[in-house]
């Protein structure tokens, strides 16, 4: 090809460089977009992660509760949509997992979150003008605790005063802890203690738990003497502590057990139903019975008690046998006002469960209004100054004997005291076996409601109640032969 000269002299080159940067322009300009959408995705990516991990622990922890898998991916969502800002984004729950090493584990839950975005620039090189990011994340629900053998549930209880006690049991001062123990000797819980009150003051290691509410804590020991504190194989509490030297494990040279600022247990008993023929129709029977009132010598005879429905029960003396079943009080005698009233006396009581209620008409053929009570606590002032529903003064009824329900086709099985859940009602039992006293053995559950245990042995009992006070009068065990459930705390999976 011939070059020109021009007339300045400068030679003129053939125009290809108009034609290169027509075709790399594009191609640099695709690369950066290219480059910039791989990076926002990276975001993209990341942040999902995190928001997907979240939702799958706020997904177990919902189930954890007792919420169902609709519950779960509810959480899960507004987890990513709302608290994340991701709204956008897609999202399936699975229990068990679909995905990974964690596939077809019943106690884990996956959360599979995704996300498109718009592209930019890239689509000059052949891009798609939407790219996907899809990411999974699983939480596992692991027990964290032994098998409990105490669970205290309210959160932040009012101020409670027992009045209104039987001559020969001593009436003590207002409670200072969601749990408390007090008296001459240790008490020892071969299981967990599980504390939801959120009352604060004292960690396991000394520093600040819970929230401060004066001379209040989650979990308090008042030793009368130096040598009264309490020892479990796990103490979890949602508050703190008054002292944490108080509370140690059960074997010598074991760690602390101790652990305060903790996520709550949900009430283990949330699905046991009340008392009726349909729940129970073996043990539990409707016909009314009134109210009873027991006094009689020894030497007359046994009066014998059946299942049914009674409006109170009274034993002042005198020899007593119940039979084996369900005994539903449903109001209180007029003159004490007390549900169940046990004195003095020589009491046989194998295998029972006593419901009690403060629904005066209270069927024992469909359970209401007590079938209705649910989760949500009553409405409670701020001082409560309360007779007892029960009172079981067991230091005084020699050779008798208590035992919970044996039927184990029954949702009871085991249950020795079970107070509706809105009856916020204390609950008194003592049993000092150096008087020779009572055996004693079950479960006893009040969800909103006080219980008072005097003792001085060990006990085959597990307690669920709002609050709880143990006075240890030498020292005191609580040996379940039946646990109740562990914490549970929910973990990342890999």
């Amino acid at each position: 090809m011939p070059v020109t000269v021009s007339p300045t002299g400068n030679r003129r080159r053939p125009g290809k460089i108009i034609p290169l940067l027509a075709v790399t322009i594009p191609m640099i300009f695709g690369m950066t977009g290219l480059v910039v959408d791989i990076g926002l995705m990276s975001v993209d990516n990341q942040k999902l992660k995190h928001a997907s991990d979240a939702a799958a622990a706020a997904g177990m922890l919902s189930i954890q509760r007792g919420g169902s898998i609709t519950d779960a991916t509810s959480v899960a969502t507004s987890c990513i949509q709302n608290w994340n800002g991701l709204s956008t984004a897609s999202i399936t729950v699975n229990m068990p997992p679909v995905h990974g090493q964690c596939a077809g584990l019943p106690h884990c839950l996956e959360v599979v979150a995704s996300l498109n975005r718009e592209t930019s620039f890239s689509r000059l090189v052949g891009v798609g003008k939407q790219a996907s990011v899809s990411v999974w994340s699983v939480a596992s629900s692991e027990p964290s605790t032994a098998g409990a053998g105490v669970v205290v549930l309210d959160p932040s209880p009012p101020t409670l005063n027992i009045i209104g006690l039987p001559v020969g049991i001593a009436a003590l001062p207002s409670l200072t802890g969601g749990m408390e123990v007090i008296g001459l000797g240790k008490l020892e819980v071969d299981g967990a203690i599980h504390v939801n009150n959120t009352w604060g003051a004292s960690d396991e290691n000394g520093e600040d738990a819970g929230i401060l509410n004066g001379l209040l804590h989650g979990m308090t020991c008042t030793p009368v003497l130096p040598l009264t504190h309490v020892s479990a194989r796990d103490i979890r509490v949602v508050g703190g502590v008054d002292n944490p030297v108080n509370y140690g494990a059960l074997g010598s040279g074991q760690p602390s057990p101790l652990r305060c600022n903790r996520m709550p247990v949900p009430d283990p008993h949330r699905l046991l139903p009340v008392p009726t023929v349909a729940t129970d129709p073996i043990n539990v029977k409707s016909a009314l019975k009134g109210g009873v009132t027991v006094i009689s010598l020894p030497l007359l005879g046994t009066t014998t008690l059946q299942p049914g429905v009674y409006d109170w029960i009274e034993i002042v003396s005198g020899n007593v046998k119940f039979q084996p079943g369900v005994y539903i009080i449903r109001s209180k005698n007029p003159l004490t006002g007390i549900s169940l009233n046990v004195l003095t006396g020589n009491i046989t009581a194998d295998g029972v469960m006593f419901y009690i209620t403060n629904t005066s008409n209270y069927d024992g053929v469909n359970g209401g209004p007590d079938s209705g009570d649910g989760e949500v606590a009553p409405g409670r002032g701020a001082t409560l100054n309360l007779i007892p529903s029960v009172v079981i003064n067991g230091a005084v009824t020699l050779g008798s004997r208590f035992s919970g329900l044996n039927s184990p086709g029954s949702p009871f099985n085991g249950m020795f005291l079970y107070q509706r859940r809105q009856d916020v009602r204390p609950i008194v039992i003592t049993h000092q076996a150096l008087l020779g006293a009572a055996h004693l053995q079950g479960r006893m559950y009040a969800k909103w409601g006080h219980i008072s245990f005097v003792g001085d042995s060990t006990y085959d009992i597990s307690l669920v109640a709002g609050t709880i006070r143990f006075v240890t009068v030498l020292g005191m065990t609580i040996e379940p032969s039946n646990l109740l459930d562990p914490a549970y705390d929910v973990y990342l999976m890999p």
